[in-house]
């Protein structure tokens, strides 16, 4: 029997209880369950990651420059301490780190606010006399969403939001219900930034995520990332059978688009 329980803190009473035999268990709950000896516990890496994805045709994000500079802003390692309770790592790729396609020597961006602010700075963003960046009459200010349901993700978002207010960047924050998130925002692209997650699998072909032609309304590439060498790429590993050389090129796949954010 499968069984539809929305509250996360009534999945666990019931699961203590015998009630269920199996639920998706929340990083907070991991840790409790790691104090009670009842329970054993084993943790792996799983196929999943959260991002935060910002829309490459809004000028405000065309610069990998801007895009880096925000990833610098916020300190992951909180994130995966207090919202995931360790129960994850940092990432740079698309790929899963468990996986051979994935580029071990890409180093992931360091916390480093001050450098953010000095990197933005050199792409003519200033702060103007209320504190806020500004560039030729515009303030950096934009809207970063994500759909109701998700703890995580919503609390990733107020970190967000609080580390770019320290480096002069105004960021509004909404959640919607799931339909209507897909609906009016994500299918239509019709967002600046938004806090979501990809399950991926074994297999290296990006194709759908990542490559220039799924950019339009209700595709996958809905953040709109083009690069003719990442296209080049993926169409070639999707043709390679010659596994050397598929990971040769799917480490080079990656090593461009941590380059790009």
């Amino acid at each position: 029997y499968f069984r539809i329980i929305p509250e996360l803190l009534t999945q666990e009473i019931e699961f203590k209880s015998g009630a269920i035999d199996s639920y998706g268990v929340q990083p907070h709950q991991v840790a409790r369950y790691k104090q009670d000896t009842s329970y054993q516990t084993f943790s792996s890496s799983g196929f999943g990651y959260s991002y935060i994805g910002y829309n490459n045709r809004n000028p405000l994000f065309a610069d990998k420059h801007v895009r880096r500079a925000l990833g610098m802003a916020i300190n992951v390692d909180a994130i995966i301490t207090y919202l995931l309770y360790g129960e994850g790592e940092q990432i740079t790729g698309p790929y899963p780190r468990q996986t051979e396609w994935y580029n071990s020597a890409i180093k992931p961006l360091s916390y480093d606010p001050e450098g953010a602010q000095r990197l933005l700075e050199e792409v003519g963003w200033q702060r103007n006399n209320d504190g806020w960046l500004e560039k030729d009459g515009q303030l950096f200010e934009f809207n970063l969403i994500t759909n109701n349901g998700n703890l995580i993700r919503s609390n990733i978002m107020t970190i967000a939001q609080d580390a770019w207010k320290t480096i002069g960047v105004n960021c509004n924050t909404q959640v919607f219900e799931w339909a209507v998130f897909l609906k009016d925002f994500i299918n239509t692209y019709n967002f600046d930034a938004v806090v979501l997650g990809w399950s991926m699998g074994i297999d290296p072909d990006l194709f759908q995520i990542w490559h220039s032609s799924q950019t339009g309304k209700r595709q996958l590439n809905f953040v709109g990332y083009e690069n003719s060498e990442v296209d080049r790429l993926i169409l070639r590993i999707r043709r390679e059978y010659n596994k050397e050389k598929q990971v040769k090129m799917t480490r080079r796949l990656h090593q461009i688009i941590a380059r790009d954010q």
